[in-house]
């Protein structure tokens, strides 16, 4: 029962109260919270707790919004934000995960993410840039995410940042985006709606395939819970379809490399990433060869996909 009063007690007062409650203020009516679905799931055991609540609504403009709290540690808690537009109106996607061991190791991913060729992000940049240099924060694209994010994300991984001195950028970020609703008219061009349909779909693609907190929500909650949470953030029109990932056998063993990285994976490593759901697969493939990488390794063993596993999704790291 303490742990729980502990658990109840972290969820009402995170580092990223104050950012959640800016944004809600911010958005105002150009969001409706009359209609809102909520989903939530805890598990707390041997002094470890996974948690998440995610609360999904919708806007004139907006097709889905997605506001998450969650925990993968006890004491440790992270923002996500994901915000689609309808695909009538050229906006660009909102994208915030915040978390990690504030303000000491902060993990860190802001971007207003284009959802056509056409709309201008020259507003975004200066915003980004002017708060990119007063957080000191890296000025560099996210490989992992560059194909669907914008040249001007906001990111550090598990480096310093301070929630308060986080705030202001946060806010300045928030604004230019409300105006980007505010702004936008609909979109009559039947070519250009379903450019942008395919574009948000293929966004959503490559957030979840990269988002390590699914195997860990899938470990904790079941596949059922998951895929259920794994809706809540990506579903929506158009929405990423979780059975179009599911029952996918995995490759021939032994066909995994990466030439880029010059790296090759072992049978047994890669029949170990093999056992995970297909919905995961590329995300885990992906975090382990860039963790080889960093390494300086050519070959990817199953001892070093164990270590990855306790790093990332066992409790040993510090997501």
């Amino acid at each position: 029962m303490e742990q729980m009063n502990e658990a109840g007690d972290a969820q009402a007062s995170t580092p990223w109260e104050p950012h959640e409650r800016l944004f809600f203020d911010r958005l105002g009516e150009r969001l409706d919270l009359t209609d809102v679905t909520e989903y939530s799931a805890r598990r707390c055991t041997n002094g470890k707790q996974v948690f998440s609540h995610t609360r999904v609504y919708q806007g004139e403009k907006l097709d889905r919004v997605m506001v998450s709290r969650y925990s993968l540690r006890l004491g440790r808690w992270g923002l996500v934000i994901f915000a689609y537009p309808r695909v009538d109106y050229d906006l660009p996607a909102f994208l915030l995960h915040v978390g990690g061991q504030p303000p000491e190791r902060t993990l860190l991913t802001l971007d207003l993410a284009p959802c056509s060729s056409t709309l201008d992000l020259e507003p975004f940049a200066r915003v980004a840039h002017a708060h990119r240099t007063a957080l000191e924060l890296p000025d560099e694209r996210l490989p992992l995410l560059e194909s669907v994010t914008s040249p001007h994300l906001l990111h550090c991984t598990f480096k310093p940042l301070d929630p308060e001195r986080f705030f202001t950028a946060f806010d300045a970020v928030v604004e230019i985006w409300c105006r980007y609703i505010d702004q936008a008219a609909p979109d009559m061009d039947a070519k250009s709606r379903q450019a942008r349909g395919e574009r948000v779909l293929e966004l959503k693609r490559v957030i979840f395939e990269n988002d390590p907190a699914f195997p860990v929500f899938t470990q904790s909650f079941g596949q059922s819970m998951s895929d259920t949470l794994a809706e809540a953030a990506f579903g929506g029109t158009p929405g990423l379809t979780i059975r179009d990932f599911q029952d996918v056998p995995p490759p021939a063993v032994g066909s995994w490399a990466n030439k880029k990285l010059g790296l090759i994976w072992s049978a047994d490593a890669q029949k170990r990433v093999g056992e995970a759901p297909a919905i995961i697969r590329p995300m885990i493939r992906r975090i382990i060869e860039k963790d080889a990488a960093k390494e300086g390794l050519d070959r990817i063993t199953v001892e070093f996909v164990t270590r990855c596993e306790k790093k990332y999704w066992t409790g040993g790291g510090g997501a």
